[in-house]
C-alpha cells in the first residue's frame, strides 16, 4: 500500500491492517504504537515476550555471512554422509569430515593419484639434486686439479692450506699421502668423466686402486696384483648360495665369475678339458640279459628254422656276424676324451640310463593302414638311426635341448620329414651318414660317430632278451615321439610357429604308425637285426682295410721323406 495512503487512515484501521493474529482480549484502549521505517507496528508483542513478526530489513553483505554460515553448518560430508563436512578435496572439490573419510575407498581413486604424483614430483626433484650435485662436484675435483697443476707443491700443498693434511707428527706419513692420493685419484676420474675421452680400462684402474684403498690394503704400486681384492675371498659356492641357477641367464652366470675364474674356464675351453668334467651317458639299449653272442645266435636259429636255409653265403656272414659279438676286442678307444669298449656288454664307470617307458596309446596297424608296404621296416632304420645319433650327440638332454633334439632329428631323418622310402637297410643308413656329412653334423675329433649309430640301431633292433624282441624299438620311438609332442605343445599355432608345429605332429604321428608296425611284425624286426649286424660288420671291415691302406701309405710317405737326395725322376741316356 502506498505510504502515504497509509498515513492518511485512521490508527484504528492502520492497527487492523498491520496485527491480522488473533487476540485473546478486545480493549478499547489502544497500545502504545512503534513506527518503524514508516510503518507502524504495535508493541503489544514485545510487551508479551514474542517474536515481533516482520524484522527490519539487512544488507546484501550481511545476508551473505548469514546464508554462507548456515549453508556450512548444513554440509554433509558426502562420503560417510553421517558427519559435517569441514574440508575440501583441492582434486575433485569432494567434500569430507577427516583423514577417515579422504583415505576411504569411496575416495580411493583420487587419494592414491594424489600420492603417486607427489612421490614422483619427490624422486624427480630429488634426481635433479643429485645430477646437480655430481655435476658440482665434477667442476670441483676439476678445477682443483686445475689449480694443482699451477702450484708448486701439487696437490699436497693444496691440501695442506684448506687443512685437510696436516702437519702434525702425530698423522703419518702413510696417511697423508693416502689422503693426497685418494684426492688426485678422485679429480682425474672427475676429469675423464667430464672431457669423456677416458678409455674404459683406465677408469677401471682408478676404481680399482680407490677400492683397495678404501678397503684399508696397502698400495704397493701395483694395480693388478690382487685385482678381485674388494669382492674378498669368497668361494663361487658362497657366490652361488641361495640363487636359482637354472633362472640365471648366461651374461649373469658369466658376471658372477672372478677374472681368474673366467681366464681358467676359457682355458679348459680351448684345451679341450672341459669335456671331460661332463659326466658322459652311456647308452640304455647296449645292455642285453642274455649277452650278444648269445642273443644273436638265438636270432639266427629262429630264423633258420621258419625260412629255411636259403643260401650258403648269408650263413656266413651271419656266422661272421655272431663271432664278431661273441669275441668283442677287449682293448679300449678314446671317444671324445673318455675310453670305452667296443663291445656292447661293457660296463663302464657311467651308470646305464632308465628305458623310456612306451607309449601307453598305441593304435592297431589295422586301424591306420589296410595294407602297409614292406618297405616300411628301411624307413624305421632310417628314423632310429637320426635318433640314436642325435641322441648320444645331445649326450641324453633332451629337456633343455628339446627343440634343437626336434630339428635334428628332422634333419637327418628323410622318413621322418619328407616320407621317403627305402628299398634296403645299406639305403637307408647311407641316406642318414651323408645328411651328417652334408649339414656340418660331423665332429672331425668323433670321426666313429657315425658307425657307432649303426651298431646303435642294431642293439635297438636285438632287443633286451629272446622274450622281448620289440621292446627296445617301442621305447626309443616312444620317447621320440613323446619328445616331439612336447614341443609342439610349447608352440603357438601361428606364424612360422605354427609350421613348425605342423612337422612336429607329422613326425610325431610317422612314429607311431611306426609303432603300430613294430607291434604287429616281431618277426621282420629280429629278421632287421641280423641284417644290421651284417651291415655293421661289413662297414667295419671297410674301415679296417681303409685304415690299414693309410697306414702304408704313411709309411711310404715317411721313407721317400728320408731319402730326400734321391732322384724321383731320372733321366735315361
Amino acid at each position: 500500500m502506498n505510504p502515504l495512503v497509509r498515513r492518511r487512515l485512521p490508527p484504528s484501521v492502520r492497527s487492523l491492517l498491520t496485527d491480522i493474529g488473533p487476540k485473546e482480549e478486545w480493549t478499547d484502549t489502544e497500545p502504545d504504537a512503534v513506527t518503524r521505517d514508516g510503518i507502524l507496528l504495535p508493541s503489544r508483542g514485545a510487551a508479551a515476550g514474542q517474536e515481533e513478526f516482520l524484522t527490519p530489513a539487512e544488507t546484501r553483505d550481511e545476508e551473505g555471512t548469514v546464508d554462507g554460515s548456515n549453508s556450512r553448518r548444513s554440509a554433509v560430508c558426502m562420503l560417510c554422509e553421517c558427519k559435517p563436512s569441514c574440508y575440501t578435496c583441492p582434486r575433485c572439490n569432494l567434500q569430507y569430515c577427516g583423514l577417515a573419510c579422504y583415505q576411504s575407498p569411496a575416495h580411493s581413486a583420487c587419494s592414491e593419484e594424489f600420492y603417486k604424483e607427489s612421490v614422483l614430483q619427490e624422486l624427480k626433484d630429488m634426481g635433479k639434486t643429485e645430477s646437480e650435485g655430481k655435476k658440482k662436484m665434477q667442476e670441483v675435483l676439476v678445477g682443483l686439479r686445475q689449480k694443482a697443476e699451477r702450484t708448486d707443491g701439487g696437490m699436497e700443498s693444496l691440501l695442506r692450506e684448506a687443512g685437510i693434511v696436516s702437519d702434525d707428527t702425530d698423522e703419518g706419513e702413510g696417511e697423508a699421502a693416502e689422503k693426497v692420493q685418494v684426492v688426485e685419484l678422485l679429480s682425474k676420474l672427475a676429469e675423464l668423466q667430464q672431457s669423456g675421452e677416458g678409455s674404459k680400462a683406465e677408469i677401471e684402474a682408478i676404481l680399482r686402486k680407490l677400492e683397495e684403498i678404501g678397503g684399508g690394503e696397502p698400495l704397493h704400486g701395483d694395480v693388478d696384483e690382487d685385482p678381485e681384492s674388494a669382492e674378498g675371498e669368497l668361494d663361487l659356492d658362497d657366490r652361488l648360495s641361495g640363487l636359482d641357477i637354472d633362472k640365471l641367464s648366461e651374461e649373469e652366470l658369466w658376471g658372477l665369475l672372478s677374472s681368474k675364474e673366467k681366464e681358467t674356464f676359457m682355458g679348459l675351453m680351448k684345451g679341450g678339458a672341459l669335456g671331460g668334467l661332463v659326466p658322459l651317458w652311456k647308452p640304455w639299449w647296449e645292455e642285453h640279459e642274455e649277452g650278444g653272442r648269445a642273443l644273436v645266435e638265438v636270432l639266427e636259429e629262429e630264423l633258420n628254422k621258419l625260412e629255411g636255409d636259403k643260401s650258403t653265403t648269408k650263413d656266413l656272414k651271419t656266422s661272421e656276424v655272431v663271432q664278431n659279438q661273441g669275441n668283442p676286442p677287449t682293448k679300449s678307444k678314446n671317444i671324445k676324451g673318455r675310453k670305452s669298449k667296443e663291445t656292447s656288454k661293457s660296463k663302464g664307470s657311467s651308470e646305464v640310463s632308465a628305458i623310456p617307458p612306451i607309449s601307453a596309446k598305441i593304435p592297431k596297424l589295422s586301424s591306420l593302414c589296410a595294407n602297409p608296404s614292406p618297405l616300411v621296416c628301411y624307413g624305421l632304420v632310417n628314423a632310429l638311426y637320426s635318433y640314436t645319433f642325435t641322441l648320444c650327440l645331445f649326450n641324453n638332454d633332451t629337456d633343455s635341448l628339446m627343440f634343437e633334439f626336434c630339428d635334428m632329428n628332422l634333419a637327418l631323418s628323410e622318413a621322418l620329414n619328407a616320407n621317403r622310402v627305402f628299398n634296403s637297410v645299406q639305403e637307408a643308413l647311407d641316406c642318414g651318414e651323408t645328411l651328417i656329412l652334408g649339414r656340418g653334423h660331423f665332429d672331425k675329433e668323433d670321426p666313429l660317430a657315425p658307425a657307432r649309430a649303426v651298431e646303435a640301431v642294431a642293439h635297438i633292433m636285438t632287443g633286451r632278451d629272446r622274450e622281448d624282441a620289440t621292446g627296445y624299438c617301442l621305447a626309443a620311438l616312444s620317447q621320440l615321439r613323446s619328445v616331439l609332442s612336447q614341443a609342439r605343445s610349447a608352440l603357438s599355432k601361428e606364424g612360422e610357429e605354427g609350421a613348425r608345429r605342423q612337422k612336429y605332429f607329422l613326425a610325431s604321428k610317422k612314429c607311431e604308425f611306426f609303432q603300430a608296425w613294430t607291434m604287429d611284425n616281431t618277426h621282420r624286426i629280429r629278421t632287421l637285426a641280423i641284417e644290421l649286424w651284417n651291415e655293421h660288420s661289413r662297414r667295419e671291415g671297410v674301415r679296417s682295410s681303409m685304415e690299414k691302406a693309410k697306414t702304408v701309405v704313411e709309411k711310404n710317405l715317411k721313407k721317400g721323406r728320408s731319402k730326400g737326395n734321391s732322384k724321383l725322376i731320372e733321366e735315361l741316356s
